[in-house]
Formats: C-alpha cells, structure tokens, sequence
C-alpha cells in the first residue's frame, strides 16, 4: 500500500488532508518550525501549532526524533538478526536486547518463539563478537541466526 493511499477514516482515525500534509512534513524533517509548517499547508502559524498538540495529546504523533546515517557515525555493517529463545523466556529475552545500543528494534511474531531485531554494528568482526560474547550470554536465548543487509531501498519509519 503505497502512504498516500492510506485511507485513516477506514482506521477509525480522523485527519484531515491538511493533518496528513503536517504529519508528512514533520515526518521528512522533526525540525521544521510552525511557520514554515503553515507556509505550506496555508494555515497560521498558531492553526498548525493546535493541529500538532492535538495529535500530540491524542498519541498520533509520539515523539519528535532524527535519523542517524550510520555510516557517518562508523556503524558500517546493518544486520538483521533472529533470535531464538525458551518460549516462556522471551520477554525476558527481548528486555535484554533492548539494553543494547546496537540494537534499533526488536519485534516478536506470531507463529514461534522468535524475536526479530535490527541492528547496527561496526564491521563483520564486532558482530561476531556482539553475538558470540554478549547477545549468548543471556538466557533463554537458544540460537541467533543473522543476515548482514546488503542494500536499503527504504528506511524512514512513519509508524511505530
């Protein structure tokens, strides 16, 4: 489904085009002000500002954040990794995961006794050791398969 077919009526959420036009621009740039904000949806400054706050307080929007290259910071290696673990473990295991720096997200799925995270580190080698000397170690972990991306084609995350 392509974002601009996104029908939020149908999801029970109510915004209007200008709401999803504020919610583009802010989800290009966190940093744009109210101003420039309202330059392009034509709406005051003080319109765009109450529009923001009320998707704020309504948890449509839940946080502000900026996207890191992690090429530029020396995290040159993006894996995916699939962790394996006791099933009445699992949240225990995802828990831990979560401490780590290198690790973005972790997600669980229906079907096994499986966490999914993606992760960014070093090169090859600081990956052998994340795993080997760090993600092993906790437990009810029982095996960690990973697979080094090789090529991103899209990494903005709009939702949550």
């Amino acid at each position: 489904m392509r974002e601009d077919s996104l029908d939020f009526d149908k999801l029970g959420i109510h915004l209007d085009k200008t709401d999803i036009r504020i919610l583009k621009l802010l989800a290009n740039d966190s940093r744009i002000s109210y101003a420039e904000i309202a330059r392009e949806v034509h709406l005051s400054r003080m319109a765009v500002r109450e529009r923001v706050m009320k998707m704020l307080e309504e948890g449509i929007i839940e946080r502000f954040t900026v996207q890191l290259n992690s090429k530029k910071v020396g995290l040159n290696t993006p894996v995916f990794l699939q962790v394996k673990a006791v099933p009445n473990k699992l949240d225990d295991v995802a828990n831990a995961l979560a401490e780590y720096s290198q690790i973005e997200s972790i997600y669980a799925m229906t079907g096994k006794n499986e966490l999914y995270a993606d992760a960014f580190v070093e090169d090859i080698e600081s990956l052998e050791k994340f795993i080997f000397e760090e993600i092993y170690k906790i437990e009810g972990i029982t095996e960690v398969e990973y697979n080094i991306i090789t090529k991103k084609y899209k990494t903005r995350r709009l939702f949550t």
